[in-house]
């Protein structure tokens, strides 16, 4: 009966000490992560402004295919979106909120659980000189609110998301640099 008993104090510390903390952690994240691509940035920008070409790099595809998306009424530009329903990934919504064709685009991801603090992702792209490559920078930002549980994962954010986000640039860099050594036959 002791052993419960002390069991129970020390299990009742570690939670309040984990409320407690997490009051004290940072609500807001922000990821960025950046790749250069020998590829003019008006092709670059044809794939990350266009979401059936954002399928063909997009990271989280990858992590399983068995994802549903399901596209809004528009597929390119402003106000393009489409849903997804993962078991890996859980669920959510994607929207272009913001372009500037083409050196950048906004969107606004919306994930379940999580509807009242939206989060914002931004690719921006630099076109260096007539030879030089097309710096991509990729960003990843949101605030959690008051979820305390959330406030640990903030914590995370830089390592999990960044690491998807390397990967999605990778699959872009390769993708556009591929269509530049390739280009498509034109009928004729």
């Amino acid at each position: 009966m002791k052993f419960l008993k002390w069991l129970l104090i020390i299990v009742g510390g570690l939670l309040g000490l984990f409320i407690v903390v997490s009051f004290f952690l940072p609500k807001a994240y922000y990821v960025e992560r950046s790749i250069d691509i020998s590829a003019p940035a008006v092709l670059v920008y044809s794939q990350v402004s266009d979401l059936d070409a954002w399928r063909k790099w997009d990271p989280w595809g990858e992590l399983d295919p068995d994802m549903t998306v399901t596209y809004g009424e528009s597929r390119v530009g402003l106000g393009a979106s489409y849903s997804w329903q993962s078991e890996t990934s859980g669920d959510g919504t994607m929207e272009i909120v913001e372009v500037e064709a083409p050196n950048r685009i906004k969107y606004k991801l919306t994930f379940e659980g999580y509807e009242d603090n939206p989060s914002y992702s931004r690719i921006l792209l630099e076109a260096g000189n007539a030879i030089g490559p097309t710096t991509v920078t990729w960003t990843f930002e949101g605030d959690v609110g008051e979820k305390l549980f959330a406030r640990w994962m903030v914590l995370l954010m830089d390592k999990f998301v960044g690491m998807n986000y390397e990967k999605g640039l990778s699959n872009l860099k390769a993708l556009c640099e591929g269509m530049i050594a390739a280009p498509p036959e034109v009928e004729g």
